[in-house]
């Protein structure tokens, strides 16, 4: 780049999708018999990145674009006839590989975060289809959607853990759908109230791995150990039931032991229960006089109750990722009535992530001492500026794309930088304890 080398832009693109790995995939998968007048490794690009220059993505504007990217006139036919099971795998598969590569900041966390290995983030987002894939992905308001998918993430903020996208109807709830193993020791996970299951606290204390999430509205557990000492007529809060106690707090800051009993799952046709010990943080919200209370088994020594809610506004960075998405990589744009079309296109537009993460990654290295001033939220629209010389970049012949990705790298370090030298982004304010809980996560 202006920094180094202008072709490390072509370098970084082509280490998310490599030719000689599409073109292996696409026989492993079944995408391609033999390679005919479609390229796959193009037609890939095009997917990934050919969706700017038009006001909605359509497969009509992808086939245009793929002509004018490879020079080549092709037939409709034989254009759509590439968006079949095989091509969706191969889709998968490439996401999949690109997610173990850096999609985060790559660094150790610090602040708050610090004795964490990772944050891992979770949450899903409902995108809306033709009617007629009803039966495949039904909606839950059928009133006025009568077909929609939701697309489960798993995101790691650091970029080094486990990263995910599973697809579903609107219908099936979050919490089944998101699994935990031993990959969660040493890690903190946030998700909002759609994922809250005793259940899934214990199994993610089992695997030694913490948790942090708002407490239900309905959840009423005993208290049975205080975390912190107050001093005067502090009402004694140890037996009684938090629900109870609320009212009467006037502590700006509550923090306490509470113990849960929670049904197993059935065995043998009986259902056994259990019994957990959870830390409750509450937070007194001074304008309403209202308290946020939030569950965790991140134990005091590890984070303090004053860190609680700005760590856990943290989430919306899931939040955050699914709008970049939906704003500038056209995720809702679905202009099929065909399964296979409309999964395509969903992978193809997390690849769009991931593509504009490595370059966001390569960017900040070159700025290094200005990293901070380069925020996802802006980046993500700068990106979307020059998708369609990204792609020319990507799968022209070297040769004829030097003048492009001198220009790209100036473009690219000029506009990404924020202006305001005192705004951050989400995870740096997070952890240098400025950011304010955005009212939206804080009822989630």
């Amino acid at each position: 780049m202006a920094r180094g080398r202008s072709s490390d832009i072509r370098r970084e693109l082509r280490k998310v999708i490599p030719q000689s790995v599409v073109n292996e995939l696409a026989r492993q998968t079944g995408a391609v018999k033999r390679q005919r007048q479609v390229r796959m490794f193009d037609l890939v690009w095009v997917l990934v990145l050919g969706f700017g220059g038009g006001r909605k993505r359509s497969l009509a504007g992808l086939r245009r674009r793929y002509e004018q990217v490879t020079g080549q006139t092709i037939e409709e036919s034989s254009f759509y006839k590439r968006f079949s099971p095989g091509m969706v795998r191969l889709l998968k598969m490439l996401l999949s590989r690109a997610f173990e590569e850096c999609l985060g900041v790559g660094r150790s966390l610090k602040g708050p975060l610090a004795a964490f290995k990772d944050v891992i983030l979770t949450d899903s987002t409902v995108i809306r289809l033709h009617d007629l894939l009803e039966k495949q992905f039904p909606a839950c308001r059928t009133n006025h959607t009568k077909a929609a998918m939701k697309a489960h993430a798993i995101m790691s903020v650091r970029g080094v853990g486990e990263q995910s996208i599973k697809v579903t109807a609107e219908r099936a709830h979050d919490g089944p759908v998101f699994q935990v193993g031993p990959w969660v020791r040493g890690h903190l996970l946030m998700f909002d109230l759609g994922y809250f299951h005793y259940q899934l606290f214990a199994c993610i204390g089992r695997n030694g791995g913490y948790f942090l999430t708002r407490l239900k509205s309905n959840a009423d557990p005993m208290i049975v150990a205080v975390h912190r000492a107050h001093r005067g007529r502090a009402i004694s809060l140890v037996g009684e039931r938090l629900r109870d106690v609320i009212p009467r707090m006037q502590r700006q800051v509550l923090d306490v032991e509470v113990e849960v009993s929670f049904p197993r799952r059935r065995y043998g046709g009986r259902v056994h229960r259990d019994t957990q010990r959870l830390r409750v943080v509450g937070l007194l919200n001074r304008e309403t006089g209202q308290y946020h209370l939030y569950v965790t088994n991140v134990p005091v020594e590890k984070l303090a109750a004053e860190d609680i809610g700005t760590s856990y506004s943290l989430r919306w960075q899931v939040e955050l990722l699914f709008k970049e998405l939906k704003s500038h990589y056209r995720l809702e744009d679905m202009p099929s009535s065909k399964k296979v079309v409309v999964e395509a296109l969903l992978y193809a537009a997390f690849l769009t992530l991931v593509v504009s993460r490595r370059l966001l990654a390569l960017v900040r290295r070159r700025l290094a001492a200005m990293a901070d001033r380069i925020p996802e939220q802006r980046w993500a629209a700068v990106f979307a500026s020059v998708t369609n010389e990204l792609l020319g970049a990507a799968v022209r012949p070297l040769r004829d794309v030097h003048i492009l990705l001198r220009e790209l790298a100036r473009f690219l370090l000029h506009e990404a930088v924020d202006p305001n030298a005192g705004r951050h982004g989400l995870l740096v304010s997070v952890e240098q304890r400025t950011h304010r809980l955005h009212p939206m996560a804080a009822a989630t």
